[in-house]
């Protein structure tokens, strides 16, 4: 429902086979080759936090990135061969690694990096995109050359055929690994994650015979079988048998293929492929397919680039089931999550007939992630460490208190109804809000408290402890400090918010969203000053989707960065065209946090301006207070960058959070936008109409543009005007039009006030 603050280790379970997934997601996606490079490229690029990359096809480089103007082509050309270094003008010596795209491919992917050389995990990351990409492009060039040689009707047919196969396989691909995923992620035991392996390959592969080699730990690296699936005997995958494919495999990091019988290419094959665990060879995964070896390199090359995943998985896997095994978490010394879950189903199965209530309360941190990113990791295991104290103060000796992992903590309370639990709770918030001391200064925190309660014998820890994460989910959405207790209709909520973000996930690939744009008019003329680009969503089941339902759940999910992009690059396209006919129209974007914090926001805010050919003085990127306060170190780096090539910025909602002088003194704000709740008072109330006036005059003394939002009516737009705000938007001016209603709009000047 929402990211979770995992340990260390969880945190890499969870990100890098879920990056893989996107990955191969958006390259097999990709509807040509210069397209999947140009996708792979940059989220390779991304991952392994690398300056530049290309790929090197032939003698040819292709979808080059972060270069400049100049792509060092022969430089690239003659790092394929092996890893090495090249210079770049104002950037210096890179450390550069190309990883080979597959056996029918002559390329690689290439990625280099200034600050440091590329590791072992790096290299093997790489080396499993680049096969993903290899795979994605030999699809692509599979599907190109059948729609262009076969014309004829029964040809045609064939073609759809094969479309819908190549697409299936895809799909079955992606699922496979979500499959794996989704077992690592619910803490399933390592024989269970290795069974998920065997089947989701067997069925890749069409329903064969597939086994799990793993080499034993020893001087010897004994083989064994440790996982099977499939119908008939695996008797090609024994290690003490006569097929010597997966040792052979394992001892060359290759993959081998080989008829099942000698002599008798005819009655099959059998192909392994190697698997690494924590950057070492530790087995091979082996299948038998039915066909002849010179017709089986399509499902070679689909189990080697999967093994690539599957190697990737599987230390996840190590890391995750290390982490379990210790029960005691060791940054606070509390029960971890699953000591917490054994000891409440032990207080739950010992409970009699006519006892209180069983309750548990949901502890989440707010604000933790900024103290842990701006002070240190070390900072904040100590200030986890704190908390659990406190938590610990606040409670019976009875009483039980663990650490789910990451700021999220859990207190089990025997015989204690809810509203003894909820006053517990109330007194938590009150610890954890007074000041920490931690390195040397106080650190200020809050929390958010989610309960739940049962006396019902078939409750079970797992049932209570979800209900209280879902109550707390909705204290936290309620405001920080906030105690909210389980019910029902929480749960029909918690299905409602998946299934939306399930329709959110298909809406970018399936074209669902749409722009409109407002104009921001001049108050004292009428005329219009620029646009405002404002995403809606379209979905072919929901009807139109409001930005206040899907955009917070975009922003938790981290989809906000590409609908983001996409919004970016769409209305600098539409306003670029604008400005050939009304070369003085600016372009309002707004932008989330977690856009800001991404580590290449300003130069895909270039990219995308470049693109367009809009000048970036005529760009304003709009921002709540809240995104620049939570986040202000991360936020003002961005922001400097920005500023530097002549965007402007704006305070969206001004008024709402965290109004402050001094941070509009530090951050680079061109323009300040009063929120329309202030403006739909400013007629009525004395209190809104000096806030008002202290805002446009704050202003003016800053030399800031003030925009007023949500005029709705006459009599706002006239005390807007006697205040002195240069500039409004609202439905009462013009409302958000779609893009080909804007151009009559911009000629119709000045703006005719709705009446």
């Amino acid at each position: 429902m929402r990211p979770r603050h995992a340990g260390p280790g969880v945190t890499m379970a969870a990100s890098s086979t879920h990056q893989l997934t996107e990955y191969f997601t958006a390259v097999t996606a990709s509807a040509d080759e210069d397209a999947a490079i140009a996708v792979a490229v940059e989220r390779a690029a991304g991952m392994v936090g690398a300056e530049a990359g290309a790929v090197v096809l032939g003698h040819e480089v292709r979808g080059a990135w972060g270069f400049g103007t100049e792509t060092p082509v022969q430089d690239l050309l003659a790092v394929v061969a092996s890893a090495g270094a090249l210079s770049m003008p104002a950037v210096g010596d890179l450390f550069v690694v190309p990883s080979a795209l597959g056996s029918d491919l002559s390329g690689a992917l290439v990625m280099a990096r200034a600050e440091r050389q590329f590791g072992a995990e790096d290299r093997q990351m790489l080396e499993g995109l680049a096969q993903g990409l290899g795979l994605a492009l030999r699809s692509i060039r599979v599907l190109h050359g059948e729609r262009t040689v076969r014309a004829e009707r029964e040809q045609e047919s064939a073609d759809r055929l094969a479309l819908l196969e190549q697409a299936h396989t895809r799909r079955l691909l992606v699922e496979s690994l979500l499959t794996i995923q989704r077992e690592i992620s619910s803490r399933k035991s390592m024989p269970e994650i290795l069974d998920a392996v065997t089947s989701s390959t067997a069925s890749l592969l069409g329903d064969v015979p597939v086994a799990l080699i793993l080499a034993e730990a020893g001087r010897d690296r004994r083989l064994s079988v440790a996982s099977t699936f499939g119908a008939g005997n695996h008797r090609f995958a024994d290690p003490e048998g006569p097929h010597t494919e997966a040792r052979d495999a394992l001892a060359t990091s290759t993959v081998i293929m080989r008829p099942a019988v000698p002599g008798h290419p005819e009655r099959g094959t059998v192909v392994a492929a190697p698997v690494r665990v924590t950057e070492e060879m530790a087995g091979s995964l082996v299948a038998r397919l039915p066909s002849a070896p010179d017709d089986s390199r399509d499902l070679r090359d689909l189990l080697s680039a999967f093994a690539q995943q599957v190697s990737l998985a599987l230390t996840d896997a190590r890391t995750v089931e290390a982490v379990r095994e210790a029960h005691q978490d060791p940054v606070t010394g509390l029960p971890n999550r699953g000591l917490f879950l054994k000891i409440f189903n032990r207080v739950l199965a010992a409970r009699g007939e006519a006892t209180e209530p069983t309750s548990v309360l949901f502890i989440d941190l707010d604000r933790f992630k900024a103290v842990n990113d701006s002070l240190g990791h070390e900072a904040g295991d100590e200030l986890l460490a704190s908390v659990a104290d406190r938590i610990r103060g606040c409670v019976r000796a009875s009483d039980t208190t663990g650490r789910l992992g990451g700021d999220e903590f859990a207190v089990l309370l025997g015989d204690s109804p809810v509203e003894a639990a909820t006053i517990i709770g109330e007194r938590v918030i009150a610890a954890v809000k007074e000041p920490f001391r931690i390195s040397g200064r106080d650190v200020f925190i809050g929390a958010s408290v989610g309960v739940a309660s049962s006396r019902e014998p078939s409750a079970n820890s797992k049932g209570l402890l979800n209900k209280a994460d879902l109550a707390m989910y909705r204290a936290k959405k309620a405001g920080t400090g906030k105690v909210v207790v389980y019910e029902p209709h929480m749960h029909t909520e918690a299905l409602d918010y998946l299934s939306l973000h399930g329709d959110l996930q298909s809406a970018m690939q399936e074209d669902q969203f749409r722009l409109q744009y407002q104009p921001l008019v001049r108050l004292d003329t009428g005329e219009i000053a620029g646009v405002e680009a404002l995403v809606r969503w379209h979905s072919p089941t929901r009807g139109l989707v409001l930005p206040t339902d899907f955009i917070p759940i975009a922003e938790e999910s981290g989809l906000i960065a590409d609908i983001g992009q996409w919004v970016l690059e769409t209305s600098a396209a539409q306003g670029a065209a604008w400005r050939r006919t009304n070369p003085d129209l600016t372009l309002n974007v707004n932008v989330s946090g977690h856009q800001l914090r991404h580590r290449q926001f300003a130069a895909n805010v270039t990219r995308a301006l470049a693109v367009a050919g809009i000048p970036a003085s005529a760009v304003t990127l709009e921002l709540t207070e809240s995104v620049l306060m939570n986040d202000s170190e991360a936020a003002l780096a961005s922001l400097a960058s920005l500023r530097e090539m002549g965007i402007q910025l704006s305070i969206d909602d001004f008024g709402t959070g965290y109004s402050s002088l001094a941070y509009l003194r530090e951050l680079p704000v061109d323009e300040l936008k009063i929120d329309r709740a202030f403006v739909d008072r400013v007629e009525s109330t004395v209190e809104d109409l000096a806030l008002v006036r202290t805002i446009v005059d704050l202003g003016h003394i800053l030399g800031l543009r003030v925009v007023a939002e949500g005029i709705e009516n006459a009599g706002q737009l006239a005390a807007l005007r006697r205040l002195g705000c240069s500039y409004g938007q609202g439905h009462h001016l013009c409302r958000p039009v779609d893009p080909a209603e804007m151009p009559e709009i911009l000629a119709d000047r000045p703006v005719t006030p709705a009446a």
